[in-house]
């Protein structure tokens, strides 16, 4: 594989850090357009918020639907993501 097509892979940017701000760009944009085509399809989303798990409805109104536990995640510094 040349190195220019090395550079085009996800494995590529995941792997080298100067690249996962890149990464985290396109993570972001891409949330961000699929919250915005659920809406406008007329579907809810659900998150969390602080300690609640919310669903938030087109019309902005919020619904509370559960706790999150105060058990601490704790994700490893070569944790890889691993996009289905």
């Amino acid at each position: 594989m040349s190195k220019s097509a090395r550079r085009k892979t996800l494995s590529y940017i995941e792997e080298t850090p100067k690249h996962h701000g890149q990464l985290v760009k396109v993570i972001v944009r891409g949330v961000r357009k699929g919250i915005a085509s659920a809406k406008e399809a007329g579907h809810y989303i659900t998150y969390a918020r602080g300690s609640e798990i919310v669903r938030e409805f087109p019309n902005g109104r919020i619904e509370v639907i559960g706790r999150l536990n105060n058990t601490p995640v704790t994700i490893d510094q070569d944790a890889k993501l691993t996009l289905h």
